[in-house]
């Protein structure tokens, strides 16, 4: 028997209890009641659905079976569960998709993510231009039937010709655009998220069919003459017909804009589970300072920040889950009960998720076995279990 003592969170940041005794197998077997005095957190398994790699490997570049496994340990040492595996922009990414797909079959990966090819050739990021085009439909219709199903987004710029196509195409195959990368007006941004919503509608989805991907980045700045899609994208999430991605890691955005942005979409009922917080996580997240790839294209780390080698742009994250959640609250940006439910629940709403899912778990049940993070009451990890399996274990200070 084991049993984990601290404030108990579910999947959707409320205080459930103060903790739990998983037996021998990893089965829960008890919940402990909620009490004073409590040290420490326990929540569930983190769920990072906007990922490029980690621990020197990345999902873009390193299809062989050791880098696939080398990028989702690096995340899971700090208790994120499930994730989405991101690809890039890319002349050809059927050899990624193929390489990935049998590790979502296995549920060791949540999904695919698709970040390009279709996005502005002017909001490219650490994008590779080259690659940049306009949407294809049977090139688009090749690689979600290649995905069986795994493809679960793809950020795609609102103002690309057949923007509205290409994400009819992928609702069709239960997959959600996500816009992004993105020079558009908000007029732009806005008919697509209308156009999109009222798709999602007519399907019965059940839950918003559309992201936001990154948002700030990679598109331009809200504005007071013309606001732009930041406002659009926003204000869908507030309306709950768009998610919002946040990369809550300090670098990306300002904390107050993540406090910002998580409280006002978070305080309609509508866009509670509105706000999802990712790490757009590259090679080098989990790793030191050095030159690593993303998508073929050279990064140099320094003081944990990752840059193009070639043009300086920013290449992605390297937090993982439970340092963004630490960041942001050690630093009053958020709560840990907000932080929680970006990481969890809110992250498995946006794929229609539940805990059936291999490395989701959303409410602690009787009989299961869950994924659990154990932190430390200044929210550094302890302990890390996965499906009822003991990850790592973290020394105590």
């Amino acid at each position: 028997m084991m049993r984990l003592e601290g404030k108990l969170l579910d999947g959707y940041g409320r205080l459930v209890g103060s903790g739990i005794v998983l037996d021998d197998d990893g089965v829960l077997t008890e919940v402990l009641p909620a009490r004073e005095g409590v040290s420490g957190w326990i929540t569930p398994g983190f769920l990072d659905i906007h990922n490029h790699g980690g621990g020197g490997a990345s999902f873009p570049d390193d299809t062989d079976d050791e880098g696939i496994a080398a990028a989702i340990a690096a995340h899971r040492e700090l208790g994120t569960s499930g994730l989405l595996a991101s690809l890039v922009s890319m002349i050809d990414p059927l050899p990624a998709i193929n390489a990935l797909v049998p590790w979502c079959e296995r549920g060791e990966l949540l999904g695919i993510h698709l970040e390009g090819p279709y996005i502005s050739p002017h909001k490219c990021g650490a994008q590779n231009p080259a690659a940049v085009r306009e949407p294809d439909l049977d090139e688009l219709r090749s690689w979600l039937e290649a995905g069986r199903g795994w493809i679960r987004t793809m950020t795609i710029a609102p103002e690309v010709a057949r923007a509205q196509e290409a994400a009819e195409l992928l609702l069709d195959y239960g997959a959600v655009p996500s816009w992004g990368h993105t020079s558009a007006l908000g007029a732009q941004a806005l008919e697509r998220l209308r156009d999109t919503a009222e798709s999602g509608r007519a399907r019965g989805f059940g839950r918003p069919p559309q992201t936001a991907t990154h948002l700030f980045n990679a598109m331009p700045p809200l504005a007071h003459r013309e606001p732009g899609p930041v406002r659009e994208f926003i204000q869908a999430a507030r309306r709950g017909e768009c998610v919002v991605e946040l990369v809550a890691d300090g670098i990306h955005l300002h904390p107050d804009l993540v406090s910002d942005v998580t409280s006002y979409v978070g305080d309609s009922d509508d866009g509670a589970l509105g706000v999802v917080f990712v790490t757009d996580a590259m090679a080098g997240a989990g790793m030191p300072d050095g030159a690593y790839e993303l998508g073929g294209l050279p990064v140099t780390i320094a003081d944990g920040v990752a840059r193009l080698t070639h043009g300086g742009a920013i290449a992605g994250g390297t937090a993982r889950m439970a340092e963004e959640i630490k960041r942001m609250v050690s630093g009053d940006s958020v709560s840990i009960e907000q932080a929680v439910r970006a990481c969890v629940a809110a992250p498995a709403a946006a794929l229609g998720l539940d805990d059936s899912y291999a490395g989701v778990t959303l409410e602690w049940r009787v009989g299961t076995k869950p994924s659990v993070v154990c932190f430390e009451e200044n929210f550094d990890v302890v302990d890390v279990w996965r499906e009822g399996a003991r990850i790592v274990s973290h020394t105590r200070n």
